[in-house]
């Protein structure tokens, strides 16, 4: 389960750090509320991520039918993992619009 977490570590740290410096180091612009909502919104993903890989594992761990318990749980986890990549995707549109809107505000100043 520790090797599932792992996997998430790398998007986790980013997200913590693009909204720690977005949040402390990024004076107010008009966009820096949409970019802070889509930073959130992608490090939210990716704690779902890593809760979908830990019970993923789980499942395939505690499996007491054999195959057909953990074929019927495969569906699920591919639909909610695409939901959770859609949704995290919208938070990464969410972040570059945020940045174009400060870029066009800082421009026209």
């Amino acid at each position: 389960m520790l090797t599932m977490l792992g996997y998430q570590l790398p998007e986790l740290l980013a997200c913590v750090a693009g909204a720690a410096m977005l949040a402390m180091w990024a004076p107010p612009a008009p966009g820096r509320k949409l970019a802070l909502a889509g930073i959130s919104l992608m490090l939210l993903t990716t704690l779902l991520r890593g809760v979908m890989s830990v019970w993923q594992a789980w499942v395939i761990n505690n499996a007491t039918d054999g195959y057909a318990s953990v074929s019927s749980m495969m569906g699920l986890f591919s639909a909610v993992g695409m939901l959770i990549g859609v949704v995290s995707a919208a938070g990464l549109v969410m972040l570059a619009w945020g940045a174009c809107k400060a870029m066009q505000a800082t421009r026209a100043a």
